[in-house]
């Protein structure tokens, strides 16, 4: 495939693009829960041992649900980033697919810290995972609203485009920090991460400027 696509090739493309990125998204958040064990009722005698059996879980659950959560967030802004893209090329298809194998990745690290909590090299190797998804978020946005080949309508503004690139980085900034304060207590790499559904909540009313405003009409 070329970056000189007829006008029927760049919407078909660009359709097949956002229903790849719906399947990763939706398949790397069905695969968190296979990271919950299911009792096995033989070896459960007591209400005690049942009971023990469960408060572990919530434990796996509070994971779960974080990791869960922020891939939901990825999910959230990619629909905003595209939403906006009126048409795509083949350096950004190759950005947009390493951004979605990272998003792949992320139910893998999480089984890994699921089972070992208190492993300092799996928490950094999945904020390293973390850092790369905001790389390629980045790395895409940026090439999508660059003057030479923009691929994102012309109704976002440049103050937009600036808003959105310093958002983007804002998961990858707690992975890196994240990332120191695992070695100070691991406990402190959990809590870092509720961070990103605060701050992705709280965006709106800390940056004046609203996304979607500037959209004449949902791309198609």
């Amino acid at each position: 495939m070329s970056d000189n696509l007829d006008e029927l090739e760049v919407k078909e493309w660009r359709i097949r693009l956002r229903f790849l990125s719906d399947i990763v998204f939706a398949t790397a958040m069905t695969i968190m829960i296979l990271n919950l064990e299911i009792p096995d009722i033989g070896h459960i005698n007591s209400t005690a041992e049942l009971t023990k059996f469960l408060l572990k879980q919530l434990t796996n659950m509070g994971g779960f649900f974080i990791a869960f959560v922020t891939i939901a967030i990825y999910w959230m802004k990619h629909l905003e980033h595209f939403g906006v893209t009126l048409k795509v090329n083949q350096t950004f298809i190759w950005f947009q697919i390493l951004f979605l194998a990272m998003i792949m990745l992320v139910p893998f690290w999480n089984a890994y810290v699921t089972n070992f909590p208190d492993n300092v090299a799996i928490k950094v190797f999945f904020s390293a995972n973390l850092l790369l998804i905001g790389l390629f978020s980045y790395l895409s946005f940026n090439y999508a609203t660059h003057p030479d080949h923009r691929l994102v309508i012309d109704t976002v503004s440049d103050e937009t485009i600036l808003t959105t690139k310093k958002q983007i980085l804002a998961e990858p900034a707690i992975a890196l920090v994240a990332a120191g304060l695992v070695f100070i207590n691991p406990i402190l790499w959990d809590i870092s991460f509720i961070m990103i559904p605060v701050l992705f909540t709280l965006r709106k009313k800390l940056v004046k400027v609203k996304y979607f405003k500037f959209l004449k009409k949902p791309a198609v």
